[in-house]
């Protein structure tokens, strides 16, 4: 049903923003904004309307007016006129009021998970004009381009550049650069089987752009090369037609291995091992930013990077990503970042250096004279900091505001695109307005970092909107509308359960990691500690309240599915602890039957998952193999996207970091290694044995793991028709049914809880 307007219209009025975030950045980067004219921005804001709501497209009226303050918006409809006038200081910023007006004044929504664009037959009156506290607000994480971008077309690049422009993002990212670097190694006597050895495959491009591996994943093609660089220059230009701003690569000291012998003299040295990749694909070579041939490389590239799609002027460079430096002195750091700078320079002398700042996070190498030594070196002003996970684990307090250097809040939340529920509402709330209202911080700006899109879409558009809205004051009060518009309901139901997800899954405050801390996506083990920070009886209750309702919106069955997968797997967890206790008591009848009942479920997981197209395997593979021109890179382009969600590596380096609870993975990935070791746990009792784990875990990999990164079943990409609600509905209350059953486990049992080998909240 279609949203009250009264509800909806709780902004009409001013809002704006002086404050002194904005000021600092017009004054730091006078030079750095957008040369597209007002008059293609406009028209770029335009096109987006009419995509966006076809029918309803003449009914808004589009100014792009470059003498309003940056980053601010003007809306307003009278009752004599049946057209919006929106009036935005740029692309971005009209995009943004049209969708600051669709949100709050029509009960609309757009995600990256779908739409709800039920409008109101007639269009509200309005006026507001909104000033953004944030000059900059800044979108992506490098990963994100392998964990959820590697397979992307234009068609899911159309689409995610108009959701950017009406989230009001500024700033973000163009970092495909194989091509360019083919040159460059191609101009150093390089042969194609150097490149080759040494660029990834496109599952993994982000980590050997930052020197952690090579060649793994590879050899990348030619016809990929030109199909990416293609794709990318026609991003970078829609980007920039709504006025936003690229940042370029920059060289960041990581070379092939045959340079070492092409300039035995330079300062090459390997690259530490990371993760435990073997040599093949290891161990990269690091030109020292001291020895003059950084400057002769470094420069070559960011002119062929400039060449091909311009400059705005910022280019990103990570040296140091989960790598040492050399050497712990302040002058050989100084004379580093000076170094990686000077190579920018050298070619722009207008440029800024973007570096994301997750090299100091829980690294005791970077003490406070080695981070200012290595941030000072660099003119203040022309480096700008992503503090990449603000929202847990800030670096601005301790480096005293990076000595000077203007850097970005962002929250980052998630790595390697899994799909649980968790987020630190509270503190992006708290500590954004902490920060900007702190006058000795250096903070231009706001923006989101997540590894991976397509997952708890709610904590990523309410952090991108304290960047934009500096009236939001009431987190509950955000969410509860949250629930309104997406749904386009305003059954109090909805309200109260997302109450409670904000209230609970969202809620963490700690130090500790919160994902990956289930059971049934993991490699299995007799060790496995799950464990859930918030009141899970309540969240239970918020899910109740979400199957009560009879949903039909899109993104309502897209929640349906995720919430009961986040309780079918608290389930799992909770079985898991039953089964170790059976084992531990060996008591083979019970660990039998509770053994039988997790296999269930991981089969009515993924049942369930099934019933929707954003929890499918086949999606993610079929999209890897379109990319292909032959066979050979079909094969090959499957093994990436199998890989990286399985086992990160040729033998498993970061397995199950970036596993995914999609139909097919938990049937024939999951499930296998879970009937496997529960076969060898239920051998060992009827033996009266015991369980080696480093055999099982062999055998798992031997007999599932590789088989599933090398197999070519076929799934499907289409969701499977069955009624997601109903059976959720179903799922919930057998699962429901059983979990009580559990609490009335033998006293032995508890005697075992009770001595804490496990613990669950």
């Amino acid at each position: 049903m279609q949203l009250s307007v009264l509800v909806l219209t709780f902004l009409a009025g001013t809002i704006s923003s002086t404050h002194g975030e904005a000021t600092f950045s017009s004054h730091i980067f006078k030079h750095v904004k957008t040369k597209t004219s007002p008059e293609v921005q406009q028209t770029a804001t335009a096109e987006l309307i009419s995509r966006i709501v076809p029918e309803r497209a003449s009914q808004f009226k589009v100014t792009v007016d470059s003498a309003l303050k940056p980053n601010s918006f003007k809306i307003t409809k009278t009752s004599d006129s049946s057209v919006v006038l929106i009036v935005g200081s740029s692309g971005v910023a009209a995009s943004k009021g049209f969708y600051h007006y669709l949100k709050y004044y029509c009960g609309c929504h757009v995600s990256w998970d779908g739409d709800q664009l039920d409008l109101p037959d007639d269009l509200p009156n309005v006026n507001v004009s909104v000033e953004a506290p944030s000059s900059i607000v800044y979108y992506q994480n490098v990963c994100t381009w392998s964990y959820s971008f590697s397979w992307w077309t234009w068609t899911e690049w159309r689409r995610h550049i108009d959701w950017m422009a009406l989230q009001g993002i500024t700033l973000s990212l163009a970092p495909f650069q194989e091509d360019l670097w083919t040159e460059v190694y191609g101009e150093y006597n390089l042969t194609q089987h150097d490149i080759d050895e040494h660029l990834s495959g496109p599952g993994f491009f982000a980590w050997q752009r930052m020197g952690n591996i090579r060649g793994w994943g590879g050899p990348l093609t030619e016809s990929f090369k030109t199909f990416a660089s293609d794709l990318q220059a026609k991003v970078v230009q829609e980007m920039r037609r709504f006025g936003m701003i690229l940042a370029l690569p920059a060289f960041a000291g990581h070379l092939p291995v045959q340079f070492k012998t092409l300039f035995p003299q330079a300062k090459l040295n390997p690259v530490e091992v990371w993760n435990g990749f073997p040599a093949q694909y290891a161990s990269p070579l690091f030109l020292d930013p001291v020895d003059p041939l950084f400057q002769k490389i470094g420069s070559k590239f960011v002119a062929k990077a400039i060449a091909r799609y311009g400059t705005d002027h910022i280019y990103f460079s990570d040296p140091f990503n989960e790598i040492q430096p050399r050497s712990e002195s302040a002058r050989y750091l100084a004379s580093a970042a000076a170094g990686i700078y000077q190579a920018m320079v050298d070619v722009d002398p207008l440029a800024v250096w973007l570096l994301q700042g997750w090299m100091l996070v829980k690294n005791p190498f970077w003490s406070d004279r080695a981070i200012k030594a290595f941030f000072t070196a660099v003119p203040n002003g022309r480096m700008l900091v992503l503090d990449l996970q603000s929202e847990q684990f800030p670096q601005y307090v301790r480096t005293q505001s990076y000595y000077g250097q203007p850097f970005i809040w962002c929250m980052l939340s998630n790595f390697g695109g899994t799909l649980g529920m968790l987020g630190s509402v509270d503190l992006v709330f708290e500590r954004i307005r902490e920060t900007r209202s702190n006058e000795s911080m250096t903070m231009i700006g706001t923006g989101i970092t997540p590894e991976g899109i397509n997952q708890n879409y709610g904590l990523y558009e309410f952090a991108l909107e304290m960047g934009w809205n500096p009236d939001i004051s009431d987190v509950d009060n955000w969410f509860t509308r949250y629930a309104m518009v997406r749904y386009g309901n305003d059954d109090k139901r909805l309200q109260d359960a997302w109450s409670i997800f904000r209230s609970t899954v969202y809620s963490f405050k700690g130090m500790e990691m919160m994902r990956g801390k289930y059971t049934f996506n993991r490699r299995p083990s007799l060790k496995l500690q799950p464990w859930v920070w918030y009141n899970e009886t309540r969240f239970n209750e918020g899910v109740e309240l979400i199957l009560a309702v009879n949903g039909s919106n899109e993104l309502f069955k897209h929640d349906v599915v995720d919430l009961t997968r986040q309780f079918l797997q608290n389930t799992a967890d909770k079985l898991y602890l039953t089964i170790m206790d059976t084992y531990t008591l060996k008591n083979a009848a019970a660990f039998k039957h509770y053994s039988n009942l997790f296999k269930e479920l991981l089969q009515n997981i993924d049942r369930l998952l099934a019933t929707n197209q954003h929890f499918l395997l086949g999606r993610w593979l079929e999209s890897a193999k379109s990319l292909a021109t032959t066979s050979l890179e079909r094969q090959k382009y499957e093994y990436n996207a199998r890989n990286q969600i399985t086992l990160w590596g040729p033998q498993g380096q970061i397995v199950d970091y970036a596993n995914k609870q999609w139909s097919g993975v938990v049937q024939d990935f999951f499930l296998p290694r879970w009937s496997l070791f529960l076969q060898e746990m239920e051998l060992a009792l009827a033996t009266n044995g015991t369980i080696n784990e480093t055999k099982v875990r062999d055998k798992i990999f031997r007999k599932v793991e590789l088989p599933f990164n090398t197999d070519r079943k076929k799934y499907p990409a289409e969701a499977s028709g069955e009624d997601a609600l109903e059976l959720a509905r179903e799922l919930h209350q057998i699962w429901s049914e059983r979990s009580r059953e559990m609490k009335k486990l033998p006293r032995e049992v508890l005697k075992i809880r009770k001595k804490g080998r496990k613990s669950f909240v």
